[in-house]
């Protein structure tokens, strides 16, 4: 379990993270504690890495269960990361059992509001799957025509 979330200091002051709603400051602390973080490099040239970025998953239903953030809200405070650079979707999962979103901690927020910032916005699911409301339901035979009830021999 991890114990302690480092965040840099710059991020916490900067224009882009103080915008930031409540639910979104609070997905997003939520994100740094899913990290794992490992040194990487040469000895003494050592430096902290993302180990797992681009593999971080935070379902909608561990966000409701665990933490009490509805799914409209949660989509929300997902939306508003990614558009402002401070976490990125790495696959967009289809809301099904084993094709789960992935999500990777960005540092484009660095570049909030200059023309160097990259926009992203949440992809949106086009596919289809999941469940469809009653009036997107076609019935097979509904363009068949009426036929007499006699026999024909």
């Amino acid at each position: 379990m991890v114990s302690k979330i480092v965040i840099d200091a710059d991020l916490v002051t900067s224009k882009v993270f103080l915008c930031l709603t409540g639910a979104a400051t609070h997905v997003y602390l939520l994100f740094l504690k899913r990290r794992q973080m490992k040194k990487s490099g040469r000895k003494g040239k050592e430096r902290w890495v993302i180990s797992n970025n681009g593999e971080i998953v935070f379902p909608y239903a561990e966000a409701k269960e665990k933490f009490g953030i509805t799914p409209p809200r949660f989509q929300r405070a997902l939306d508003q990361l990614v558009e402002h650079g401070f976490i990125d979707m790495a696959h967009l999962g289809g809301g099904m059992v084993k094709d789960i979103s992935k999500y990777a901690i960005s540092d484009r927020w660095g570049k909030y509001e200059t023309d160097d910032f990259i926009h992203k916005h949440r992809e949106k699911d086009t596919r289809g799957l999941g469940f469809k409301k009653k009036e997107a339901l076609k019935v097979g035979n509904e363009n068949v025509t009426r036929t007499s009830n006699t026999n024909v021999t």
